[in-house]
């Protein structure tokens, strides 16, 4: 009798942890990197996002950080919302609003929006170790405050790029089960982002002053971030994103304005390279609530801005 009571503590034993190791971990982030996979058909996923930016100076073309005058503070609260639409296709809207000052000058603001599909080609458990594959596309729709901004105003009712940008995202995405409770997930995404000539007049996203008006060529980008999480236990996780990005020089066509100096004004921007990290630690309440806080903050750059930024999101997945 004992013998067969130890036998089904065993097997119950064994049974558990398989139905552990099936449920997987749970995990919220990383901060940075897109979601690994495209949510199934009937599930909804919400990420409510707020990043607290700190542009304290900017990389000159010889890489060296360089102070500005004024800091330009930014609070950006952006919900990435997820519908899944099919087994392997979901819809994703992400509205954004900000609100930015810099000296004593403030402005409340509604960003750009961005409307996507994410669709499924590779299932991450398809084999044991090859990662899965989720590509998708999205739009940005220039909604957000990009021209005739308010001299005045120091930059601070700027809240979009006047631009209709087209998005290519490839993404990987596997987790790896260590022992335990311990797993360790790895995301690595490329995004190409094409934008759309834009029309500008006087001061606006991209320079320009008393006058300006023209047409800007912005320069595409890439975007490449390769991520980590590690699960410490069932509800706590450590995440770490590591982002590159690259970005076309624009060109200005028109008449170029003058600035506050009296001298002709300057449109368009060079070439930039950026580097940043961002650090994390997450707290799961269970598979469908967690919570993630960290900081965003860049390395080394060229043509780009320095930056520190403390970012939170709360996913609830339903």
């Amino acid at each position: 009798m004992k013998k067969w009571a130890l036998m089904g503590v065993l097997a119950w034993s064994v049974l558990g942890a398989d139905v552990n190791l099936r449920d997987g971990p749970w995990l919220t982030g990383p901060l940075i990197a897109p979601i690994g996979t495209a949510v199934p058909y009937g599930d909804f996923v919400v990420q409510s996002y707020v990043y607290f930016t700190a542009n304290t100076g900017a990389y000159n073309r010889h890489w060296d950080s360089v102070s500005v005058e004024d800091n330009f503070y930014s609070l950006n609260l952006k919900f990435l919302c997820f519908f899944g639409i099919t087994p392997w296709c979901d819809l994703n809207v992400v509205p954004q609003v900000l609100y930015n000052r810099v000296s004593n000058e403030h402005s409340l603001q509604v960003g750009d929006l961005t409307v996507g599909l994410d669709f499924q080609l590779m299932e991450p458990d398809l084999t044991p170790y090859f990662p899965g594959i989720k590509f998708a596309v999205r739009e940005i729709f220039p909604v957000g405050n990009y021209r005739f901004l308010r001299a005045r105003k120091m930059g601070a009712d700027l809240s979009g790029a006047g631009t209709f940008a087209t998005q290519f995202d490839l993404v990987f995405y596997k987790e790896f089960h260590l022992y335990d409770v311990h797993w360790l997930s790895l995301t690595a995404s490329g995004q190409y982002t094409v934008n759309t000539p834009v029309n500008v007049y006087g001061f606006n996203a991209y320079g320009g002053g008393f006058g300006t008006k023209g047409v800007v060529n912005p320069g595409n980008s890439l975007q490449g971030v390769v991520s980590f999480e590690y699960t410490l236990s069932k509800n706590w996780a450590l995440a770490l994103d590591n982002i590159y990005t690259y970005t076309d020089g624009s060109q200005f066509f028109g008449t170029p304005g003058i600035t506050f100096g009296g001298v002709y004004a300057t449109t368009g921007k060079p070439c930039a390279v950026q580097f940043s990290f961002a650090p994390a630690i997450e707290y799961n309440f269970d598979s469908h609530l967690g919570i993630i806080a960290g900081c965003w903050f860049t390395a080394a750059g060229k043509n780009s801005a320095h930056f520190q930024s403390g970012v939170v999101n709360v996913e609830y997945t339903y």
